[in-house]
C-alpha cells in the first residue's frame, strides 16, 4: 500500500517494499544454471545403481551441510570422490541432491 504524502512524492509502506523485493526472484543466468544442472543430473543419475545413488546423496548432503558452503553458480569449490574426480559448483551440488533425493521417493 503506498501513500500520498501531503504536497510530497508518494511514501511506500515497508511491507509493500518487501512484497516488491521478494517478487523480483532470482537472476534468469542463476535461474538457467539451475534448470540446467537438474537436467544433467537427472540424465546422469538414471545410469547408476541404487547404491551408488545412495552413497552420492550421503556425500551431497555431508558438503552441503558445512559451514562454509555456498551454493556458487559456476565456482567449482566441491569435489565428490563418489560421483567423479571433477570439481562441482554448489548450485550443482544442491541440484545433484534434489534429484537423488526425488529418485529415492520413486
Amino acid at each position: 500500500m503506498a501513500l500520498e504524502a501531503e504536497g510530497g512524492p508518494r511514501v511506500t509502506s515497508l511491507r509493500e517494499n518487501l512484497r516488491r523485493r521478494l517478487r523480483r526472484g532470482a537472476d534468469p543466468q542463476v535461474q538457467h544454471a539451475a534448470f540446467a544442472y537438474v537436467v544433467y543430473w537427472t540424465k546422469t543419475v538414471r545410469g547408476w545403481t541404487p547404491e551408488r545413488r545412495a552413497a552420492a546423496l550421503r556425500a551431497v548432503r555431508d558438503i552441503a551441510a558445512r559451514q562454509d558452503f555456498l551454493p556458487t553458480t559456476y565456482e567449482r569449490r566441491y569435489r565428490l570422490a563418489d560421483v567423479n574426480s571433477s570439481s562441482h559448483a554448489g548450485a550443482s551440488l544442491i541440484a545433484l541432491q534434489q534429484v537423488l533425493e526425488a529418485m529415492e521417493s520413486e
